[in-house]
């Protein structure tokens, strides 16, 4: 027995076997979601290889032990390697396969015991296969592996090749192409430039113009002031990825199919920016989150694509973020609980409001349109100790973050949601300076403004946290300001639902482009404006018939009135009560004339959630077990139980000639209805037949049944 050479050829083979075992999670990622650099490879090769280490040496000693029990033959250089790749290879690779058959096959519903039996039976049989072939391999064409010469320098060379790969160009930085120089389409020479700011995690009731208290966002709301605040907009899901799916496709989740940790934007979709990039536009984004980047297909239709990408932890990129154990080591990083950077994490107002200008000025001469997304209210909640009164400094330092705090206890729900409201407060105060670069530059005026957000967020008001688990109203309710140039409109309120879908029509009406025959949402100022003509006509009405109603008391007192007069006198009496019990109709809200119904959907961490809200409902239904502890349904009266508080199902009642008893059954059949006819179209946008994981999803929900539900 040679401890000595089983320790380090079980070193070698473990850092060789997990270096080769990263290279080939590198080349499949790259290969199958894109990234805009190449470093993942060699980042592999060296994270991968060093995390192998420790395994090889544990295999190394386990030999030397089977050996000294008299288990095995006495080992060579060649089975002491075999041994090192197997032991690193062997419990990296079923992680990896864990990892993504949970994420990518189970949509992180759990791993049943077919899968879990499978995926190990896939890891033992490269095992055996190792012990078969691999040393016969070992001893033969690759035997200078197991010398020391020969492992070092088979690992530099991994490394030297990657690394040349890594500084292979992907395309241009999107900053030197900012100008298109597009000339204006003569169609579009009347129309406005559009620029829609999409704040991550803002719930509404964060801004003043919608309630907040102690003047969080002048800034934003003096924009609502002189434009259009929709005081019930709601997304279509309540995390990232999926919401800005159907902000920018204008499709709910089950149509546009981007809903889970692992899908991607289909290239079917037709995006906003494709429609107006297709009509002379120029179309700019300065995305701001992972989950909206061209790794998930996010880039089509944009003449500049950035992605403001964080300062990942140890020099990492974008496709390197992909790695699994490079999430682990981040993970674990973010955990030790050391002073935060908003870098780190997101790249802050400032830096997306210079690349805003930087955009904007270069492509004065174009029609443009521009998104930008702002990170400020999603987690880590940053302390601002010159906006809590601690102190002069813009940061301290602390952060509360949701990858080490996964379930905060509920007493920490006020600290959490004081540090959120800071939050919004410094990224108002940040975007003051460019509002008004806007102002003196002659763009505030002439530019349709579009303020909103992806979802919400929970701070313990139904018994959780963060944003993904449920659609309950505080992950849902978000904002929407339209500002139109010259400030038309300006100071309406919109008391009507409205969605997340709208936004794209809404834009291309405005433009005065056709929306694409893909979408499902439906412009939103045709109605603002229909209303405001339907309250003004209201309002003559009723100053003619209160006129009426004087002029005839007028004659009566006067004694100059007809015998016909008192009748007349009652008749106009009740047509001025008409107009003002319609105006002050407490069931209003039940049912106006311009809702929109409002379906969201979730499929995240295994709770597969799926919603209607409509005619002064909510109907919510559930997986049965889901993480979060849902119920499987719930009904709340959201006009009478903001909160949500009190499920309805059960209950008996009328409520505004609505029976509440049959509302479930017929929510659940109307919400049911739209997913699947949502589903039926969403693999090619058109007719095309649903796949088997939109089938077994809707099975789940209790929306199909038969035999293809497994």
């Amino acid at each position: 027995m040679n401890v000595t050479r089983n320790i380090i050829q079980g070193v070698a083979g473990g850092l060789i076997g997990a270096s080769l075992l990263g290279l080939a999670e590198a080349t499949f990622l790259l290969s199958t979601q894109g990234a805009p650099d190449l470093l993942a490879p060699m980042y592999a090769v060296v994270l991968y290889g060093l995390i192998g280490i420790p395994f090889g040496l544990g295999a190394g000693i386990a030999l030397s032990i089977v050996e000294k029990l008299g288990l095995a033959k006495k080992a060579d250089d060649a089975l002491s390697f075999q041994f090192g790749v197997i032991g690193s290879v062997s419990p990296m690779m079923l992680f990896i396969l864990m990892y993504l058959g949970n994420k990518v096959v189970y949509a992180e519903q759990g791993i049943p015991l077919v899968g879990k039996l499978t995926i190990l039976g896939i890891v033992a049989a490269f095992a055996l296969l190792m012990l078969t072939v691999g040393r016969i391999v070992v001893r033969g064409p690759l035997k200078p592996l197991v010398t020391a010469p020969g492992q070092l320098g088979t690992w530099l060379a991994l490394i030297a090749a990657t690394g040349a790969v890594s500084f292979v160009p992907v395309g241009d930085d999107p900053r030197a192409n900012f100008a298109s120089g597009k000339p204006v389409p003569a169609e579009l020479a009347d129309k406005p430039n559009v620029l829609l700011i999409a704040v991550d995690t803002l719930r509404a009731d964060a801004l003043g113009v919608y309630g907040a208290k102690d003047d969080p966002s002048p800034v934003i709301d003096s924009i609502a002031k002189d434009g259009v605040l929709f005081e019930n907009f709601f997304s279509q899901a309540s995390w990232t990825r999926s919401s800005f799916a159907s902000l920018w496709s204008s499709r709910i989740p089950s149509s546009h199919n981007a809903d889970t940790k692992a899908a991607r934007m289909s290239d079917e979709l037709e995006l906003l920016s494709e429609v107006l990039q297709a009509q002379g536009v120029t179309t700019g984004n300065l995305a701001n989150n992972i989950n909206v980047t061209s790794t998930f297909n996010f880039d089509q239709g944009w003449d500049s694509f950035l992605y403001e990408a964080p300062a990942y932890s140890f020099g990492a990129t974008e496709s390197v973020f992909s790695l699994t154990f490079y999430k682990v080591v981040h993970k674990l990083n973010e955990r030790l609980g050391r002073a935060k950077h908003v870098e780190s994490f997101y790249q802050p107002v400032e830096v997306l409001t210079a690349d805003a200008q930087s955009f904007i000025e270069a492509n004065k001469d174009s029609r443009w349109l521009l998104g930008v997304h702002l990170m400020e209210p999603h987690d880590p909640f940053f302390e601002h100790p010159y906006i809590d009164g601690s102190g002069s400094a813009e940061f301290n330092g602390v952060g509360f973050a949701r990858a080490e705090v996964e379930s905060p206890d509920l007493k920490d729900a006020p600290y959490l949601k004081k540090v959120y409201a800071h939050e919004v407060m410094h990224m108002d105060k940040k975007l003051a300076s460019f509002v008004q670069w806007l102002k003196d530059s002659g763009n505030y005026d002439n530019t349709l403004i579009v303020i909103t957000a992806d979802h919400g967020e929970e701070f313990g008001e139904h018994g959780g946290f963060w944003h993904g688990t449920t659609l309950f109203e505080e992950q849902i309710h978000i904002p929407l300001i339209v500002k139109l140039p010259g400030n038309e409109l300006a100071g309406t309120r919109v008391a009507w639902q409205g969605r997340t879908i709208d936004v794209a029509p809404t834009i291309t009406a405005t433009l005065g482009i056709a929306p694409s025959d893909q979408w499902e949402g439906h412009d939103l100022l045709t109605d603002v404006r229909s209303e405001l003509a339907e309250q003004e006509r209201t309002k003559e009405a009723r100053a003619k018939a209160a006129a009426r109603v004087e002029e005839l008391k007028a004659e009566i007192e006067a004694g100059t009135a007809d015998g016909d007069a008192p009748t007349k006198l009652t008749e106009a009496q009740a047509d001025l009560d008409r107009l003002d019990t319609t105006a002050s109709d407490p069931c209003a809200p039940y049912g106006r004339q311009r809702d929109r119904t409002v379906v969201s959907e979730e499929d995240f961490e295994g709770n597969v959630v799926s919603a209607i809200r409509g005619n002064g409902f909510k109907f919510i239904r559930a997986n049965e077990g889901n993480p979060r502890g849902l119920a499987t349904e719930s009904l709340y009266d959201i006009v009478a139980d903001k909160a949500e508080m009190k499920n309805l199902v059960g209950s008996t009642g009328d409520q505004c000639g609505k029976d509440v008893a049959a509302l479930p059954g017929t929510l659940d059949q109307e919400l049911g209805a739209t997913l699947v006819e949502a589903a039926s179209k969403a693999t090619e946008g058109g007719d095309a037949e649903m796949d088997d994981s939109e089938v077994q999803r809707l099975c789940a929900l209790g929306y199909m049944s038969g035999p293809d539900c497994e």
